[in-house]
């Protein structure tokens, strides 16, 4: 039987992009093919907090939670979703079946394995990762690719930090303006933490937000809403 890592199941309500203030079903993975400067996800580390479950048991916990809380949607979240596609075609039929909206939280770079399950779910939150921000390598190649799989799903959110340089940020503008220029793009302040990254100069987010504008016609600026509230 076909299992992957889940780190929890919980019902909360989305913080990030274009659906925030929605109440949702989130199925978070553990383990990621990523390692962010600014992650605030102890799951997308690894380790060992996490449970084997199959595509049943994770479905029963979606519906049980879903009717309770009256949730519309499921978040797949991490981690990185997209490292278990077998487990997500699983367990698709029986959450669509039961009218709730499948949404992918993904960090935009498994372009092949979003291919096999690009017909399953309903939207792609698609994140395009700034090297800068990130600390790490760039991926223009496979964003690219990423967003070229399903454009009519996908809205796209970058993290923007205090070392973020806006010459990465004028790329990723003109990627996602070459493939649609009308998707919605989001940035998104990095959430300061206590030995941690921090979030860029206003005179900076000014910039990037007017760069953007200038040529995406849906641009919003949106900090995380969740750390505000209290909630996941």
């Amino acid at each position: 039987m076909l299992k992957a890592p889940v780190s929890e199941i919980f019902c909360s309500v989305q913080g990030e992009g274009l659906y925030c203030g929605q109440k949702q079903v989130f199925l978070r993975f553990a383990g990621c093919n990523l390692s962010c400067k600014f992650c605030d996800e102890p799951a997308a580390r690894g380790g060992d907090a996490f449970m084997e479950m199959s595509g049943a048991q994770a479905a029963m916990d979606i519906l049980r939670l879903a009717g309770k809380n009256r949730a519309a949607a499921v978040s797949l979240t991490g981690g990185e979703p997209l490292l278990n596609w077998k487990f997500i075609k699983c367990l698709a039929p029986g959450v669509k079946k039961a009218g709730l909206a499948l949404h992918l939280e993904t960090n935009g770079v498994l372009y092949r394995e979003l291919e096999r399950i690009k017909g399953e779910v309903a939207v792609i939150a698609a994140d395009i990762k700034l090297p800068s921000s990130t600390g790490g390598k760039a991926f223009w190649y496979e964003h690219a690719r990423f967003f070229a799989v399903a454009p009519e799903k996908t809205f796209l959110k970058v993290v923007l930090t205090d070392s973020t340089s806006l010459a990465d940020l004028k790329k990723a503008v003109a990627l996602a303006a070459a493939i649609r220029p009308d998707v919605p793009f989001f940035l998104q302040p990095a959430t300061p933490r206590p030995g941690g990254v921090r979030p860029p100069k206003g005179i900076f987010m000014k910039k990037a937000c007017c760069w953007a504008a200038a040529r995406l016609s849906r641009v919003k600026v949106l900090p995380q809403q969740h750390p505000i509230w209290g909630v996941k």
